[in-house]
């Protein structure tokens, strides 16, 4: 007997995906600032201080030239005006001869007597004491500000879903004759 022999293979596909992918990276906006603080500068000049003694030392007797020599001049007229006074008064005397006064006698005498020394108290005159003050300079400085800003950055890497499919098995269909004589029933 002949027997139709039939096999059959079944179609087969193979399916591999791979999953869709977002990659995001991000970069912080940043704001860089830088500041300088506002400075003042003050600078204070020297006053300038004049002191003349020149009064102070005139009062107890230490004198310039020009005052040395104006006070003598003026001490030099003085005892010119009181030589002349004597002379003149002590002709009136030796003209007086009735008085009965021995004036020539009498007025040697007073001439070798000294007079008692005088001791004078006196106010010391107080030095010439000028001050000038300068004003102080003042130097200001602006502060400043400076600002950097960088933006933010977002960098995106998408890749898409695959799907790949292939044929891993083709469905075939095998047909075939066999002779079988012998009739084996279980």
């Amino acid at each position: 007997m002949l027997v139709l022999n039939i096999s059959r293979q079944y179609a087969k596909i193979d399916i591999t995906t791979t999953r869709a992918e977002m990659n995001m990276t991000t970069t912080r906006p940043e704001l860089v600032i830088d500041t300088e603080p506002a400075t003042v500068e003050i600078s204070q000049p020297k006053g300038e201080l004049e002191i003349d003694w020149d009064p102070f030392r005139a009062s107890y007797g230490i004198k310039t030239s020009s005052q040395f020599s104006r006070d003598c001049a003026d001490l030099g007229r003085q005892a010119a005006l009181e030589a002349i006074g004597r002379i003149a008064e002590e002709g009136n005397r030796m003209a007086q001869i009735e008085s009965g006064e021995d004036a020539p006698v009498v007025m040697s005498a007073e001439s070798t007597m000294q007079p008692a020394p005088e001791v004078v108290w006196s106010w010391l005159a107080p030095p010439d004491i000028h001050y000038t003050a300068h004003q102080p300079v003042f130097n200001p400085s602006p502060g400043s500000l400076r600002y950097d800003f960088v933006r933010g950055t977002l960098n995106m890497n998408y890749q898409p879903a695959q799907i790949n499919i292939r044929m891993a098995q083709y469905p075939s269909l095998k047909m075939w004759i066999t002779d079988n004589s012998l009739d084996v029933h279980t």
